[in-house]
């Protein structure tokens, strides 16, 4: 029996408490994918495994006994945790953005047509070097008409929110990323739209800004006239 009082009841994240619910098992993946890229500490996890309730007897080994080792578990292959699911058929929006004075509701192609950048970058979950291709989120929030003072949602299809303000965002050249080392980004593997940041920006290393297989950009608060 653990003592309980004396476990951490909340994950610390870079500083910030983590208060997202991970009951779903897409959400847990999302932590488990943080733990593995390092952003994300358990202080006391060990302690709390081993420690027992106040008056419990403690167990030890009979003198000689071979300690039994603790098996290594299987790395996973995709940090994003899903199977396979099948692409958007063509003339299905893959984002849609509200808030704005212009309501927009973008195919993959449409979302492309907006101009397109390419970075290299360290992917923080995978940890390998990678190619991304896509349209800016500055481009994006300018189409809408948001202003980078409003503060935004950005929702992703597993319904997993990160709030920010829009101006941290394009200051460190959020990229809404459409492919990945020249191909589209498969669903399983965070697509079809992600958002990235190139290395060494300001967000490049919060990990909850990296919203993959982003569905929505909703604007929490408004801000002034669009620039």
């Amino acid at each position: 029996m653990v003592d309980n009082r004396a476990c951490p009841t909340r994950f610390h994240l870079q500083g910030n408490w983590l208060l997202r619910a991970v009951s779903s098992a897409v959400m847990r993946t999302r932590l488990l994918a943080a733990i593995a890229a390092g952003a994300v500490s358990i202080p006391g996890l060990a302690a709390c495994a081993s420690t027992p309730a106040p008056g419990e007897p403690t167990q030890s080994s009979p003198a000689g006994a071979a300690s039994t080792p603790t098996p290594t578990p299987t790395p996973t292959q995709n940090p994003y945790g899903i199977g396979t699911i099948d692409p958007p058929p063509p003339g299905q929006p893959v984002l849609t953005v509200s808030g704005g004075n212009t309501p927009l509701a973008l195919t993959l192609d449409q979302l492309n047509e907006l101009g397109r950048t390419t970075v290299a970058l360290d992917e923080p979950f995978v940890k390998r070097r990678e190619t991304y291709s896509g349209v800016p989120l500055a481009v994006v929030l300018g189409k809408a008409g948001i202003p980078d003072s409003a503060t935004v949602d950005t929702v992703g299809l597993d319904d997993y929110h990160y709030v920010s303000a829009a101006k941290p965002m394009i200051e460190s050249r959020a990229l809404i990323a459409t492919q990945r080392d020249g191909t589209p980004i498969p669903y399983d593997q965070g697509g079809p739209i992600r958002i990235v940041f190139p290395d060494g920006t300001p967000l490049s290393s919060v990990l909850d800004a990296w919203n993959w297989s982003l569905a929505a950009i909703k604007v929490k608060t408004p801000g002034g006239p669009a620039s």
